[in-house]
């Protein structure tokens, strides 16, 4: 009988002391911070992403400030895109010159991009943001085609910048992340 009640005993000190409180506000407190904290880390990482939509956006009778959008990548950096069928490359300066091409003879007369949903993930000096994006060309409202980019940064000279861009357009079949 001493053994069933001293198993009694240890379950029950077991169970109540894994049980928090509810009523605790510390514990409320410490659960909402771990939701909702982001590291200042993450916050620089996402900050690039989020200048790197932003630059590439225009509006019809703007032009894009190509410096501001070569700083915010490294010198060697790439883009990799399966906008058709196959995989096509580009360093860094061959995309803004053909981006900027595109819009010097009129095939396209506004853009913007947006950020749909996003995940970051880090470690020392190196980061990955993988972002859901909608995008809207020539200034419609309506949704010109939907997609997932791959952006890794690296830290260098105590800021982020963006070492390479992977992205796919969705297909019939495909859905978004969200």
């Amino acid at each position: 009988m001493k053994n069933v009640t001293l198993i009694v005993d240890l379950f029950l000190t077991g169970f109540y002391s894994c049980n928090q409180n509810p009523e605790n506000s510390e514990s409320k407190q410490t659960m909402t911070k771990v939701e909702t904290t982001v590291s200042k880390k993450e916050n620089a990482i996402n900050q690039v992403v989020k200048d790197a939509y932003a630059l590439i956006s225009f509006e019809k009778g703007t032009t894009l400030d190509h410096e501001a959008l070569r700083a915010i990548f490294t010198n060697d950096a790439t883009t990799y895109n399966f906008r058709g069928d196959s995989l096509v490359f580009s360093n860094i300066d061959d995309f803004i010159s053909g981006f900027k091409g595109a819009i010097n003879n009129g095939e396209m007369t506004a853009f913007n991009e947006v950020k749909l949903w996003g995940k970051t993930e880090y470690f020392g000096n190196i980061g990955h943001r993988i972002s859901a994006y909608a995008s809207y060309f020539d200034g419609a409202e309506k949704i010109g085609e939907k997609g997932v980019s791959s952006l890794q940064v690296v830290k260098v000279d105590g800021g982020w910048l963006i070492n390479s861009i992977i992205w796919d357009v969705k297909k019939t079949g495909q859905s978004i992340p969200v």
